[in-house]
């Protein structure tokens, strides 16, 4: 695939990319051990999976596969609301946390289900094995549903919302990759189709993680690297920019 020769926009925007990605790598040093509730824990946890997707991120852009960056950057937006509902409800972290092992007691149950039912499994795997599991987790679980937060309300109907159309190859995720033969008059794939432009994925990305640090050194009552406004600032007019000139 062919990704057209980065401009002065373009390098701009990938600079700011990796100095919110080092800011946040320096930040993971001061995550150390320490005394911390569920919610710290579960908080630094998501915080560490945001900037490794951000890295991820950066290799995708750089190679020009943006419809698969947008699909991490969903990821990341992802991270945010659950790291804003968290500092909004603290105990929301322990109610995710006995949710993801509920879903595990599922999965566990599933796979005892298919040996009773006489499926070949992976080595190792035995029904004995599976249901010993499913015990101890079904244990540790308490009664009590998850409450759901509508945070950043407008933001998960927008941005969340198109960045799901190309994470679930919608038609409107797909259109571009067809576009008018101006020869013929039919339609003809466009394999270098992107739905959003990358200079706007990074700036995306980058917004994202800033606020992503700002409410995880929130939760565990850190002070905020003294660059975040700077770079947060930065990003905003290179923003503003690109909308301008849509």
């Amino acid at each position: 695939m062919k990704n057209r020769k980065p401009n002065a926009e373009w390098q701009n925007g990938l600079q700011h990319l990796l100095a919110v990605i080092d800011l946040c790598q320096d930040y993971t040093k001061s995550l150390g051990p320490r005394s911390s509730e569920i919610s710290g824990i579960w908080s630094a946890s998501l915080f560490l999976r945001s900037v490794v997707a951000m890295n991820a991120v950066l290799v995708l852009i750089k190679f020009g596969l943006n419809d698969d960056a947008a699909i991490i950057i969903r990821t990341i937006f992802e991270i945010e609301l659950q790291l804003g509902a968290i500092k909004e409800q603290p105990e929301l972290a322990t109610q995710l946390a006995q949710r993801t092992e509920a879903f595990r007691c599922g999965r566990l149950k599933a796979f005892i289900n298919a040996i009773t039912e006489g499926r070949e499994m992976p080595e190792g795997i035995t029904k004995e094995a599976m249901t010993e599991r499913r015990d101890r987790i079904r244990a540790a679980i308490k009664n009590g549903p998850l409450e759901k937060k509508r945070t950043l309300r407008y933001e998960y109907q927008t941005v969340y919302s198109l960045l799901s159309d190309i994470a679930h190859v919608s038609p409107m995720g797909l259109a571009h990759y067809l576009q008018d033969d101006d020869t013929t008059g039919k339609l003809r794939v466009n394999p270098n189709g992107s739905l959003l432009a990358p200079e706007y994925l990074m700036a995306l990305a980058a917004t994202t993680q800033l606020n992503i640090l700002d409410l995880v050194a929130s939760i565990l009552k850190d002070d905020a690297p003294p660059k975040t406004e700077e770079l947060r600032k930065q990003i905003e007019a290179i923003i503003q920019r690109i909308k301008a000139e849509k």
